[in-house]
């Protein structure tokens, strides 16, 4: 029997439009889509969210968002890091969902930052957020300063293999989830 495709989403938390963190999670794309999965690409930025209010209806494009996110298999959460944590868009945008979407599901940090910081408190910022929506946020995370790269996200190997190292953390995990579903 041909084991299920997963499916991966990409969630873009920057709302820059020469994103260093976007230009980051289309290298996690490409990585991801090498190991035979399937990704579905959310930037919050094309999203153009109003500020969430609870007692107001949702876009409809949260609606469109919230499937992508309940079909996923797997999920990686990039954000740029402001001011020791991530972006008010992404915070917005995790106010429209809930544990619906992120319930038992592999979740994978990255972060950028423009200096040398290494981006610890995004991704613990983070990780605390998914750990209340239910998510299961993988042991690997990746941090890159712009100063350890260029603009093409052109990585030395030491960084490549972070990185990699990273992807294969998650490819375990949500095929690990993938053997699960299939097995009950």
């Amino acid at each position: 029997m041909k084991s299920p495709t997963a499916t991966v989403a990409i969630i873009s938390g920057s709302m820059n439009t020469d994103s260093f963190t976007r230009k980051l999670l289309k290298e996690v794309e490409q990585r991801v889509q090498g190991l035979q999965m399937e990704t579905e690409f959310i930037d919050v930025k094309e999203l153009a969210l109003p500020v969430y209010a609870p007692d107001e209806a949702p876009p409809e494009v949260i609606r469109t968002v919230s499937e992508k996110l309940r079909e996923a298999d797997g999920i990686v959460v990039g954000a740029p890091e402001y001011h020791g944590s991530y972006t008010g868009a992404l915070k917005n945008l995790l106010d429209y969902l809930g544990s619906g979407e992120f319930e038992h599901k592999p979740i994978g940090l990255v972060t950028t930052t423009g200096g040398v910081k290494s981006g610890t408190n995004t991704l613990n910022h983070l990780r605390l957020v998914f750990r209340n929506l239910h998510g299961l946020v993988i042991p690997q995370q990746f941090a890159i300063s712009q100063k350890e790269t260029d603009i093409h996200i052109s990585l030395d190997d030491s960084t490549s293999l972070r990185l990699e190292t990273f992807i294969k953390g998650l490819e375990v995990e949500v095929r690990k989830m993938l053997l699960l579903k299939d097995n009950s």
